[in-house]
């Protein structure tokens, strides 16, 4: 075996692409003299400046090349997560920077927002804890859920939804239908483990005792997981808790959880 190897290498040794035929001083128009080897098959050695610039310039474009497609897989993987995260068209520009603050509440409010998401950036992940925006309608509730949900599909590469009760009670109803594409339990399932859940419309539910269950399985997943949910209402404190019941709202509260109330004017006028 060992000579093998030594025939071959015997064999490339005698190669006239490897045989030196002879050396001479070369210039480079950018670098100067070099020493320059010439082999019998006519092969001559380039400048090796140059030779090592262009190797570096290789390794930079195939750098740059593998960065701009892996931002272009980012970018792809934002715009599936946007596209199924439920964000209403409306409020995909929004921004907690774009929500117009005209009051010490309104920033107050915006803060709460910045360190709730900046929990989702800690190694341990996110505390869990929840956030209740309650108010009349138009004081920015969904503008402000929809762009906590955002930073955290942009920055964070988490995945958020955006639903409503009538939604989950919707998807549960049909599931129970005999040509169902799913079951109850995949839902809450589903809805148990998005990184970030924003349920809307909090006391428009007719509040029949199936509507209770399903809501109660959807929020106690995520109280067993630790997945933080933003829910909105256009109720008060007394008729929140009293359209979700006392175990949801302990658990909405539990862990530094917060209830933020938009007592300001609408901003539709």
């Amino acid at each position: 075996m060992v000579s093998g190897l030594t025939s071959v290498g015997s064999m490339f040794a005698s190669h006239p692409q490897f045989v030196v035929a002879g050396q001479s001083t070369a210039t480079c128009s950018t670098h100067g003299e070099y020493q320059q080897t010439k082999y019998q098959s006519g092969r001559v050695t380039k400048c090796p400046e140059c030779e090592r610039e262009r190797e570096q310039q290789r390794i930079a474009d195939e750098k740059a090349a593998q960065l701009r497609e892996a931002a272009e897989r980012k970018s792809k993987l934002i715009d599936d997560l946007i596209g199924n995260s439920g964000i209403p068209k409306r409020f995909l520009s929004k921004t907690l920077k774009n929500y117009q603050v005209s009051c010490k509440e309104q920033q107050d409010v915006i803060n709460d927002a910045k360190a709730f998401l900046i929990e989702f950036s800690s190694p341990q992940g996110h505390s869990g804890r929840c956030m209740t925006m309650l108010g009349n309608t138009g004081t920015g509730k969904s503008h402000i859920a929809s762009a906590m949900a955002l930073c955290v599909i942009k920055h964070y590469g988490g995945k958020a939804r955006f639903t409503s009760v009538s939604e989950i009670n919707r998807l549960v109803r049909e599931s129970k239908s005999y040509n169902a594409e799913y079951t109850e339990t995949e839902i809450i399932t589903a809805f148990g483990n998005y990184d970030l859940l924003i349920v809307d419309e909090v006391g428009i539910q007719s509040g029949t005792d199936a509507e209770s269950r399903a809501l109660f399985d959807v929020f106690n997943a995520r109280y067993q997981n630790m997945k933080p949910t933003i829910v909105i209402s256009n109720l008060n404190i007394n008729q929140f808790k009293d359209a979700l019941g006392e175990r949801i709202v302990d658990r909405l509260k539990e862990g530094g959880g917060l209830i933020l109330g938009f007592n300001w004017g609408s901003y539709r006028g």
